[in-house]
C-alpha cells in the first residue's frame, strides 16, 4: 500500500516521507519522477530520518537550529552528522532524507536533486552537506555539478574506500566554514590510549573484532575504518560477496553485523526500538574466546527506545562478567550518537555505559579506531 498512498500524496501536491522498505526500484523511480513534476519531494523509500523546520520525522535527534542543510542518503549517517555539528555548536535548517538507493546508478539521485533545489530556495539555508553510503561515482559527479549550478555551497560526507570517515568530513566542513573543531566527547577511555599490549592486560584477550550495530551506515563506516588496519571483515552487509555472512551470522575472525538490515527486521521492529536480537548476540560473543573487543553503537533521539542505555549497560556488565569468569578480558567500546536535548539524554546515557565498563565516544570513527587498538595479538 505504501506506493499507492505515496502517489495519492504527490497528486495532492504534498511531499512524502516514505519510511517503508520493500518498494521496488521501478516504483521508486516512478514516484520520484511524479514528485519532480509536481515540484514536491519524496524522502525514501526506506527513509528513516528527516528533520523539517525543526520537526523530527522517524528516527531523529534534537539538535539546534541553524543554517546548515543536510541531504541524506543515509539515516544513522545523518544522525551522526547532526550530532557532531550540534556538539560543535552548529545548527541545521533541515535534514532531508532521500532513501539509501537514491545515489545509486538506477535511481540517479532524483530526490537528491529535488532536495538541493528546495534548499537553494530556502533563505534559512546557507550551506549544504550531502551524506551517503558509497554512491555511484557518475551520479555523485552530476550532483556536484548541480550544486554549483544552483549557487549552493555543497560539502560532501561520502563513505567509501579512500574517502574520509564521517567525523573527518564534519571536521573539514567546520574548518572550511570558519568554525572551530571541538574535542569530541569521550568517556571511560581516552581516544589516544595505546594497544592492548601497552596497557598490559592481566587476562587473556581474543584477537577478533566483533561489531554489533543497529545503524547500517555506522556499521559500513566501522568496516571501512577497521578494515584499513585489520583487512577482511565479514558482514551481512559486506560489499564483497566472498565476505557476506548468512545463516546464523557466525564465522571466525573479524565480524561487523548490521541488525537493522532489511533481512533482520522482517516481522519485527528495528533494533533501535527492539534490541532483542543484538542483546542475544552480545551474550554469545561474551562466551566466545576469540572475541577480543565488542564494538557497539547506540543511537538516541525521537523514535528510538526510551531507555536504550539502561538495557545496554546491563548487557555490557553481563558480557564482561562472563568473559572474566572464563579468565578473559573483554573491552567494550560504544559509539553513542545523540545530544543532551534528546529524550533519553546523551550525558545520562554516556554515564550509564561508562559505569558499566564501556569506553564511550560520540564519533563512531573514533570508537572504531579505539576498538582496533585494544585487540589482542592473533594466536
Amino acid at each position: 500500500h505504501a506506493v499507492t498512498e505515496a502517489f495519492d500524496a504527490i497528486d495532492a501536491c504534498a511531499s512524502v516521507m516514505l519510511f517503508s522498505d520493500n518498494v521496488s526500484v521501478a516504483d521508486e523511480i516512478a514516484l520520484k519522477d511524479a514528485a519532480a513534476a509536481a515540484d514536491v519531494l519524496v524522502m525514501g523509500p526506506d527513509c528513516g530520518t528527516a528533520v523539517v523546520n525543526g520537526v523530527a520525522l522517524g528516527f531523529a535527534n534534537v539538535v539546534r537550529r541553524g543554517s546548515v542543510g543536510i541531504v541524506a542518503a543515509s539515516g544513522t549517517g545523518a544522525q551522526q552528522l547532526m550530532c557532531l555539528l550540534d556538539a560543535a555548536g552548529v545548527g541545521i535548517s533541515h535534514c532531508l532524507g532521500v532513501g539509501g538507493r537514491d545515489l545509486k546508478h538506477e535511481v540517479g539521485g532524483r530526490s537528491t536533486r529535488q532536495a538541493l533545489r528546495a534548499l537553494a530556495a530556502d533563505p534559512a539555508t546557507e550551506s549544504v552537506i550531502v551524506v551517503s553510503k558509497p554512491p555511484d561515482d557518475g551520479v555523485l559527479a552530476e550532483i556536484e555539478a548541480l550544486g554549483s549550478d544552483l549557487g549552493l555551497r555543497v560539502h560532501f560526507a561520502i563513505l567509501g574506500e579512500g574517502r574520509p570517515d564521517l567525523t573527518s568530513s564534519t571536521e573539514q566542513f567546520l574548518r572550511s566554514t570558519g568554525h572551530p573543531v571541538p574535542t569530541w566527547p569521550a568517556e571511560g577511555a581516552a581516544p589516544d590510549l595505546g594497544t592492548a599490549a601497552e596497557q598490559g592486560s592481566a587476562r587473556d584477550r581474543g584477537a577478533a573484532l566483533r561489531g554489533l550495530y543497529c545503524g547500517g551506515t555506522l556499521a559500513d563506516e566501522a568496516m571501512i575504518v577497521a578494515g584499513s588496519s585489520l583487512g577482511a571483515i565479514r558482514s551481512n552487509i559486506a560489499h564483497d560477496e566472498d565476505l557476506l555472512l548468512s545463516g546464523d551470522l557466525r564465522a571466525p575472525g573479524h565480524l561487523v553485523i548490521d541488525f537493522g538490515d532489511d533481512g533482520l527486521t522482517r516481522g519485527r521492529a528495528h533494533p533501535m526500538i527492539d534490541p532483542t536480537l543484538r542483546m542475544e548476540r552480545i551474550a554469545l560473543e561474551a562466551a566466545d574466546a576469540s572475541c577480543g573487543v565488542l564494538l557497539l553503537d547506540l543511537v538516541l533521539g525521537h523514535g528510538a527506545h526510551p531507555d536504550p542505555a539502561g538495557e545496554l549497560a546491563a548487557a555490557i556488565r553481563a558480557a564482561r562478567s562472563t568473559a572474566a569468569d572464563a579468565g578473559r578480558d573483554l573491552p567494550v567500546v560504544v559509539a553513542l550518537v545523540g545530544t543532551d536535548a534528546d529524550p533519553q539524554g546523551r550525558a545520562d546515557a554516556q554515564r550509564l555505559l561508562a559505569e558499566a565498563g564501556a569506553s564511550v565516544f560520540l564519533s563512531n570513527a573514533a570508537a572504531t579506531a579505539h576498538a582496533v587498538s585494544l585487540l589482542g595479538s592473533p594466536a
